[in-house]
C-alpha cells in the first residue's frame, strides 16, 4: 500500500514540476511578419 501511495505521489509531483517548467520557459521573441515586410519596403524605397 505504501508503495502505491509513494508511486502516485512521485507521479503527481513529477507532473507538477513538468507543468511548472513548461509555464516558466522563456518565450521566443520573433518579429511579426507585417513589421518585417514593412521594414524591407522602407529600406528598398
Amino acid at each position: 500500500m505504501l508503495q502505491i501511495v509513494t508511486s502516485i505521489t512521485l507521479i503527481l509531483i513529477g507532473g507538477a514540476a513538468l507543468f511548472a517548467w513548461i509555464q516558466n520557459r522563456p518565450s521566443e521573441t520573433t518579429e511579426p511578419t507585417g513589421n518585417k515586410n514593412l521594414n524591407e519596403r522602407t529600406i528598398l524605397n
